[in-house]
């Protein structure tokens, strides 16, 4: 799962998780967010880096890449039921954004009895995008491929009223033209396998949200195990992780602010580096959203900054990602 840095919707936070229906009439609802900003990305996997790289380049991390953006992000809900208790959804989840991770979803929510929510969705674009045939290629170009797959994911929100919540998620991936190791290192086909990226991904995470009613606020911490078994067993590896957010709505302002950190240990020795690798990530992101903009009382700006470490014991790894945005959002 690619964890990415976008811009943050900050009112999904303080939303009512008892026993209030999905939405407050039946029909459609949602938000469309219109954003620009600019990212800058160090990683040597990263597509926008040179194609080409010497053998001195395997041994560092690698340049700040900066990239301006502009696009939109939205959602769109449809709520039915005698107790407006079922909802079809599609687009960006809200939560998941706030925590800076971003996903397309298409699936079903409901709302039970006891005021648990349950949510089955599936995620297209979550692990795809482009990616080098070979990342580790000396001296020879590296050129770009597609990674695809599918994540699916069951959510329990608010378990049995007790703010307790779980999110679970199951997926695969696979490279079209898997060339690791095979441009310009002498790597034997045993070797060349032990990076073979085709894979399956499992993830489990629990929070909790504890309710500051005087200051108009949550605080949610939350611990994660992130599970991926690649068909390269240097590949394959164990990460462990946690985050809190603090969320506060002052008037019309509202902010959430989100601390992470993950350790993340590989299964077998990676044959390019002689060594297995170990990995610390830590991220920081804050999100603010001034609601009614000028008087309307459907339009919110929202801005996000954010910056994501991941630090190996293999240099080639080391990577910074840094994030500032901007945008309006307009919800009905």
């Amino acid at each position: 799962m690619k964890a990415v840095l976008c811009i943050a919707i900050v009112a999904c936070i303080f939303a009512s998780s008892s026993h209030a229906a999905l939405a407050p009439e039946h029909g459609l609802s949602g938000n469309v967010t219109f954003l620009s900003g600019m990212t800058s990305n160090s990683s040597n996997l990263n597509v926008k880096q040179d194609s080409t790289q010497t053998a001195e380049a395997l041994a560092s991390k690698g340049g700040d890449e900066v990239s301006v953006m502009a696009g939109l992000l939205g959602s769109l809900k449809y709520t039915f039921g005698d107790s407006l208790d079922k909802q079809l959804f599609m687009g960006t989840s809200r939560e998941d954004i706030v925590t800076g991770s971003l996903a397309f979803e298409l699936g079903y929510r409901q709302q039970l009895a006891g005021g648990t929510i349950v949510d089955v969705a599936v995620l297209p674009t979550l692990i795809s995008g482009e990616v080098w045939d070979d990342p580790y290629a000396v001296e020879r170009s590296r050129d770009k491929t597609d990674l695809s797959g599918n994540v699916y994911r069951l959510q329990f929100t608010n378990i049995a009223g007790t703010k307790f919540d779980i999110d679970m998620a199951a997926g695969e991936s696979n490279v079209d033209e898997e060339r690791t190791g095979t441009k310009g290192l002498d790597l034997t086909q045993q070797q060349r396998e032990l990076l073979t990226r085709k894979r399956k991904y499992y993830y489990f995470k629990t929070a909790y949200r504890h309710v500051m009613p005087q200051q108009q606020a949550i605080l949610m911490p939350s611990v994660n195990v992130f599970a991926s078994d690649a068909e390269g067993d240097a590949l394959s590896f164990i990460s462990l992780g946690g985050e809190v957010s603090y969320a506060r709505r002052i008037n019309q302002h509202g902010f959430v602010l989100t601390a992470s950190a993950a350790w993340r240990d590989y299964e077998a020795e990676n044959p390019i580096f002689a060594q297995t690798r170990r990995d610390k990530d830590f991220g920081l992101f804050l999100a603010y959203e001034y609601a009614n903009i000028l008087g309307y009382e459907d339009w919110s700006l929202m801005s996000f900054v954010g910056a994501q470490s991941n630090r190996s014991n293999i240099d080639f790894y080391q990577s910074e990602q840094y994030i500032i945005s901007v945008g309006l959002d307009y919800k009905f």
